[in-house]
């Protein structure tokens, strides 16, 4: 499939990061750039899957789209992640470290391939325009003690109050950056510790919606769809915005003994030509495969109904028979 966009950067931006998950031994979805939608690519290697939204500039995130990538991760038993290049005018977004926007991660590639290449995970986060590290608190004041520093003498050596220093050991507070280096330099000894980018985007908070997004059904079709998934227990929905994936729709409760969640991924093409279809069906499929969840297709017709690569491509007015049909066999 093609990129859906045009600007020679951002498609340069996506090969590199393609590049790296590549080599990485991640298999990645059809790229959905270009679109507006919450991610743009989806990226698995063993038990790890990535929701990826590559932008150049992190600052152009919106709200919404966190809203919906971090439902999405949560529905799929994923990770929400930004990959971007600039933050606010044009800077370079700096290589190590962790940004966040609307409690999403988000990294310059250059940092992406250092965790997931080089084996070297970031260092440092970005908090309320300065940078922050974690510090190993018990070494720290082993090493302190070590070096005969009262906590008084430590903290006037370093430019700190004692009850920071404090707070510093008892791991409660993060230390700034250029903090962590004077205590470093003064003790001789590495104490940051490196941030767990996967255990940072597990604390992505609440997923209640925003009063800014409204993406409910909104055509006759649309709900039927809606209407459907709720009468066979696929209650727990999304529906996006922009992306060719209209609705995730997930089950309340196991479906199997082996206790699994069943999930559906669906485009609707309300009045499909050849193109529309096809291409929803290509994402559609690519990234129900890497998410190990059921492609869908529903169509306003049923000129091109069908099921292809293993998608079920079914029109609106087969779908109101099957949900009659299943009525009736109850009675």
């Amino acid at each position: 499939m093609d990129l859906l966009i045009v600007d020679k950067h951002q498609q340069h931006f996506y090969q590199e990061v393609a590049q790296i998950l590549e080599q990485s031994k991640f298999d990645i979805s059809t790229p959905l750039l270009g679109c507006g939608g919450c991610f743009d690519l989806v990226a698995k290697k063993h038990t790890i899957l990535l929701l990826i939204k590559l932008i150049m500039n992190i600052d152009s995130f919106k709200e919404d789209q966190a809203y919906e990538l971090r439902k999405l991760a949560y529905m799929l038993s994923g990770f929400p992640l930004i990959v971007g290049q600039n933050i606010r005018s044009s800077s370079d977004i700096e290589e190590g470290v962790v940004y966040t926007r609307y409690e999403i991660p988000a990294v310059s590639k250059g940092t992406l391939r250092n965790l997931l290449i080089n084996q070297l995970p970031p260092l440092i986060y970005a908090y309320r325009g300065g940078f922050k590290v974690k510090f190993d608190g018990s070494l720290l004041k082993e090493k302190r003690l070590a070096k005969s520093y009262s906590l008084g003498d430590f903290a006037r050596e370093v430019g700190v109050s004692k009850r920071a220093v404090y707070e510093y050991e008892r791991g409660t507070v993060d230390v700034s950056l250029e903090t962590a280096m004077k205590i470093e330099e003064l003790l001789d000894e590495p104490l940051t510790i490196a941030i767990n980018l996967f255990e940072e985007m597990k604390r992505i908070g609440s997923v209640s919606t925003p009063s800014t997004h409204s993406s409910a059904p909104k055509s006759d079709i649309e709900r039927e769809v809606k209407k459907h998934f709720d009468e066979i227990g696929l209650k727990d929905q999304l529906w996006t915005k922009k992306i060719p994936i209209r609705v995730l729709a997930k089950s309340m409760e196991p479906v199997d003994e082996m206790d699994k969640l069943y999930t559906t991924i669906t485009s609707i093409s309300e009045k499909p030509s050849s193109d529309d279809v096809e291409q929803k069906i290509l994402v559609t499929f690519s990234i129900s495969k890497i998410a190990e969840a059921d492609p869908l297709v529903v169509l306003g017709d049923d000129s091109k109904k069908s099921t292809i690569d293993g998608v079920s491509v079914v029109s609106i007015d087969d779908l109101i028979k099957s949900k009659k049909k299943k009525s009736l066999e109850k009675d």
